[in-house]
């Protein structure tokens, strides 16, 4: 039994209503005996009041409750803190209204006056003031106040009972729920953990010592939750928000995955993903995607013991081993089970997320979770600190053939760009300059370059080139009159790429035999087999090298910078011209490109672009403006709704405006994200630096699908492309200090897309009714010779006549 001492408990009454001290000192007084009130002896009460009597009695014999009654939060700790009671503080109960607080989530008045309660009261009390014994009666009993925005609260929310007698019962069950799980329940629950998660600790120790290049972001925590890892979580969560980590959430763990690619791509942040038991497989296919991008952070995946007989959730037992999927996968992983092998298991784990393979997965038990312990007991100094690693120089015999073409010999040079650091994109357009090299981005790491840097116009850059998206620029500089020009004319570099398949809308057999290929990659396993001058080097030390031998031939120069002027920047289509309703995405696109190019030239707007799989993302990663880097779905394995899921990570962390294109077919496959952003913007306090537009793209299909459907194989539309969208209508929402918007576009024209960009602090939902078409935005090769085209080339007429 508890010692006389702590059987004394404090209750705290708050409010400016004597009505409401009547019934909280009615439930207390009934539980010592003291009351007698008849008014409110329901049977229910009666029930609920013997209940309670019955366990207390012989719980805590001699219960002594001291009630302290207040009128805010701030005169109550100000009379516990002049009149000290030797009680242990068991409740705090709040009449919000009768307070003057705002229970509505949005608002911080209550949150800060719990903060200023807690603040003002002795340290032995304030030790003992809990979540679970605050309980604030702050909404109203109707269906309408209750409807309103639901989230879980660092408190106890209850309507304000009309009834005394149900006030007096909860005030009942609410002591009675304290003694047992708080004062008396140590026995209900297992053993306490003395101390922060060893896990926790050690990862932030060690990310933190992580040097940062200039291009690296802080690390971030992405975590969903589950029982096993809650504690983990909450060690994280704290260490991090102590750091100024960002803490970054989603509807799914799949989003989480998605979240930390998009930063990695964005910003080169590490991250720690953490999700509970059997959650390997919810990452979908968007792991390897951070596994190809060489992304470096570690997922906590929680398993349950080993010698568990079919476990719940398990993934590692005798029917089943998620590390054979990791090891298939390519994905490294450590699987820690002995809380006494937690330093060994962790070196391994810190020597993988060294040797930049991709996320190390890090399988860990309860009994690892649970266990307690500093980093310093934990990490290693040679195992945290990073190797030294000399940069990859480029070798004179791959240097040599690659000046020759850079300096004297094709008329025409296309460099595709991956992910480049702020030095190796100076260095890039330096040399772009003074070499007459045309630029180009690509369908996966689109503004990798662009058409606008610091403001200014870049005249190289010449479009995206991809299998999908290809501008016509682009296609015009590689192609004379439907086919691509002669082998001798002209070359292609690609720059930290792979040259997979949707690098280029090329054949491997087209790329082998009719294009001259300069490829430029720090892994010796992605040089393509169709590379002439495969080169095994690190960009800058490539670029670095190539600008120091720079000795262009001026009539060459010359030739180069005319092959580019003469290509025009066009829609090459005339669709984009036609104002009919429902729009062509054509048209769409052709108007918000006009507004970004002015906002971008004349009012220094910048924006980050998150472009989603679809006919929609291909279209605006084709015809829009880009001022910097942006995050593409279509990289990997191009899985539709990735974009959309990373939506609240970029928008969260980013400087700059978000504007987010996602098609009606990606929308409709993964959660929504409007909870998230808001919960995070509006009640973690990670305010939005700009504003986030998200284009809703709807058609009613699956477009890219049923174009190959109707193009390539010349069939009908099926009911295989069909999405059915539900419009809702407009709408404007308030969150506390956000604006949260459903807007409906019909007609770019007569919409004010301009406002809509610039609204800051805003989110937007935008629905772009569209009607789908088969025509142009570089879908396939075969659109270049359509009718539309600015130039026919005589090849449309050859194969109409061959069809004939």
């Amino acid at each position: 039994m508890a010692n006389a001492l702590s059987d004394r408990f404090l209750v705290l009454s708050i409010s400016k209503r004597a009505d409401f001290h009547e019934r909280v000192a009615t439930g207390l007084n009934d539980l010592m005996g003291e009351s007698a009130d008849p008014s409110i002896s329901t049977s229910v009460y009666r029930e609920t009041l013997a209940r309670s009597r019955r366990f207390l009695d012989r719980a805590v014999p001699g219960l002594d409750i001291r009630i302290v009654t207040a009128d805010s939060t701030a005169a109550a700790a100000r009379t516990v803190r002049e009149s000290p009671l030797p009680a242990a503080l068991s409740l705090v109960l709040i009449d919000a209204d009768g307070a003057g607080l705002s229970a509505d989530p949005f608002d911080r008045s209550l949150p800060e006056a719990l903060e200023q309660l807690a603040d003002g009261l002795p340290e032995p009390l304030r030790a003992t003031l809990s979540a679970h014994s605050t309980y604030v009666y702050g909404i109203g009993g109707t269906p309408e106040s209750l409807a309103a925005a639901q989230v879980a609260r660092p408190y106890v929310l209850r309507a304000l009972p009309a009834d005394a007698w149900v006030l007096a019962a909860d005030v009942i069950c609410a002591f009675t729920d304290h003694v047992q799980l708080r004062h008396t329940g140590s026995a209900l629950r297992a053993a306490t953990k003395k101390g922060p998660s060893a896990l926790a600790a050690a990862l932030h120790d060690f990310l933190g010592r992580q040097p940062r290049a200039e291009s690296d972001g802080p690390w971030g925590l992405h975590y969903y939750t589950g029982s096993v890892v809650s504690g983990t979580i909450s060690d994280l969560d704290r260490l991090a928000t102590s750091t100024g980590n960002p803490v970054l959430r989603g509807p799914s763990e799949h989003s989480l995955a998605s979240g930390a690619l998009a930063r990695w791509q964005l910003d080169r942040a590490p991250f720690v993903i953490v999700v509970t038991s059997g959650m390997v497989d919810e990452f979908r296919g968007t792991l390897a995607n951070l596994r190809d991008a060489r992304a470096r952070g570690f997922v906590i995946c929680a398993d349950t013991p080993p010698d568990a007989w079919f476990p719940f959730q398990g993934t590692v037992h005798s029917a089943e081993d998620s590390r054979a999927v990791l090891a298939a996968k390519g994905i490294p992983y450590v699987y820690l089970d002995d809380p006494e092998r937690i330093a060994d298991d962790l070196a391994e784990a810190y020597a993988a997320y060294h040797a930049h393979r991709g996320p190390v997965f890090l399988l860990a038990t309860p009994a690892v979770l649970d266990a307690t312990g500093t980093a310093t007991e934990l990490n290693r100094p040679e195992a945290v600190e990073p190797p030294a690693t000399a940069a990859l120089q480029v070798k004179e015999s791959d240097l040599e053939p690659v000046l020759r073409l850079v300096n004297s010999e094709p008329s025409r040079l296309l460099w595709q760009c991956g992910s480049l650091d702020a030095e190796e994109s100076w260095l890039v357009h330096d040399i772009a300059s003074r070499a007459g090299v045309g630029l180009a981005d690509s369908l996966t790491r689109p503004g990798s370059v662009g058409r606008h840097r610091d403001g200014s116009v870049v005249e190289e850059y010449l479009g995206t080139l991809g299998l999908y998206a290809f501008s016509s620029r682009v296609h015009a500089f590689l192609h004379e009159d439907g086919r691509l020009r002669p082998r001798g004319e002209q070359a292609l570099f690609f720059l930290k790429s792979r040259l997979g398949e949707a690098a280029t809308p090329f054949s491997p057999r087209t790329l082998g035999r009719q294009l001259r290929i300069v490829q430029v990659s720090n892994d010796k396993a992605h040089l393509a087999p169709y590379a002439d001058h495969p080169v095994h080097a690190d960009a800058r030390a490539f670029l670095k090298a190539v600008r120091e031998g720079l000795d262009v031939t001026p009539s060459v120069l010359d030739v180069r910078k005319e092959a580019i002027a003469r290509t025009r920047d066009s829609a090459s289509d005339v669709i984009h011209g036609l104002p009919v309703l429902p729009m062509s995405a054509n048209y769409f696109f052709q108007h918000l490109r006009t507004v970004l190019e002015d906002l971008i030239t004349r009012h220094g707007y910048t924006y980050t672009g998150v472009f989603d799989v679809g006919r929609g993302g291909i279209s605006a990663v084709r015809n829009l403006p880009r001022t910097g880097p942006g995050f593409s779905g279509w990289y990997g394995r191009a899985l539709m709704g990735d974009a959309l899921q990373a939506v609240p990570t970029v928008a969260l962390t980013r400087d700059d405006n978000v504007l987010a294109f996602i098609g009606d077919g990606a929308a409709s496959l993964v959660p929504d994200i409007t909870p998230t952003l808001v919960q995070q913007s509006a009640l973690y306090g990670r305010r939005l630096r700009q504003n986030v537009t998200v284009f809703r793209l709807v058609d009613g299909g699956h477009s890219v699908i049923r174009t190959y459907h109707e193009g390539r194989t010349g069939a009908e539309s099926s009911r295989q492309t069909q999405v059915l969208s539900l419009l809702e209508p407009e709408w404007t929402r308030r969150y506390g200090d956000l604006t949260v918007r459903h807007r409906h576009i019909t007609d770019a024209a007569r919409t004010d897309l301009r406002g809509l960009l610039q609204q800051r602090a805003a989110i937007t939902f935008a629905s772009v009714l569209l009607s789908h078409n088969n025509e142009g935005d570089g879908l396939s090769l075969l659109s270049s010779l359509g009718w539309q085209r600015d130039d026919l080339p005589e090849l449309t007429f050859a194969m109409a006549r061959a069809a004939r």
